[in-house]
Order: structure tokens, then sequence, then C-alpha cells
């Protein structure tokens, strides 16, 4: 069984990757906490938003608007009327987003993130059982 699963995993994988050609990105800091947790790598597709807005929820790949060369991992919080959009970490306390730099216009938003392909699902219930008795190491 474990080896059915893990052909399909690589089959989707390898679909996703020669389809959408997405966006492979390694979560640093604790911004997005609980949601995503610094290393782990999630896929974005970068063709998300070419038809439609990104929506509240969605969780997208976004330049930073002070340094366009930085990535960042955040929650739409709210679009506006005129397009710009609202980014938000699931951790405030840890997050520097759209309360400190504003809502960012659309074109800044490079995709939209489809999930956690880093680590397995069952690794990453191994390290969250082993983060709730003390073995969780602090992060950027």
């Amino acid at each position: 069984m474990r080896a059915a699963t893990l052909v399909g995993a690589i089959g989707g994988l390898t679909w996703a990757v020669r389809r959408l050609r997405p966006t492979l990105v390694e979560v640093r800091g604790e911004s997005m906490r609980p949601a995503l947790r610094p290393g782990d790598c999630v896929i974005a597709d970068r063709r998300a938003y070419r038809t439609h807005p990104p929506r509240p929820g969605d969780v997208v790949l976004a330049h930073d608007p002070r340094n366009f060369d930085r990535l960042l991992v955040k929650r739409v919080a709210r679009v506006h009327a005129d397009g710009a959009v609202d980014l938000r970490g699931d951790n405030p306390a840890a997050s520097t987003d759209s309360r400190e730099f504003g809502a960012v216009p659309p074109y800044l938003i490079e995709g939209r993130v489809l999930g956690r392909y880093w680590p397995w699902p069952s690794v990453a219930r191994r390290r969250s059982t082993s983060a709730s008795v003390g073995n969780a190491s602090s992060g950027g």
C-alpha cells in the first residue's frame, strides 16, 4: 500500500510540475503558523489568478512591496474594490504584512499556494507530535 501511495504522489507531483509550471518555495519564519511552519515546502500555481482575482482565505505567494526579490507566503484577508489585496500572516505576532506595508497591488501576487509537498503528511504528524512534548525548535 505504501508503494502505491508513493507512486501516486510522485505521479501527481510530476503532472502538476508539467501542467502548472509551479513555483516551489520553502517557508521561512513563523508568520504562517500554525498552517505552515519554517522548513515546510509549498507549491504555488502561478496561473491561478489569470482569470479571477485572489479570494479572501487564499494562501498566496507575493512579492514583498518593499523588496521585489523577496517572496512572501501570506493569506488574503481582503480584496478592495480597486483590486488592492490585504495580506496577513496567520501568526500576527510574528508577521510582517499589510498591517505594516499596506494593501498590495495585484501584480505583486505571484500565485496561489496549492499545498505543502514537504514534509510528507506522516512526517508532519510526527513533527507536530514531537513539538507538543517540547522538542520544537524556535526559528526565524
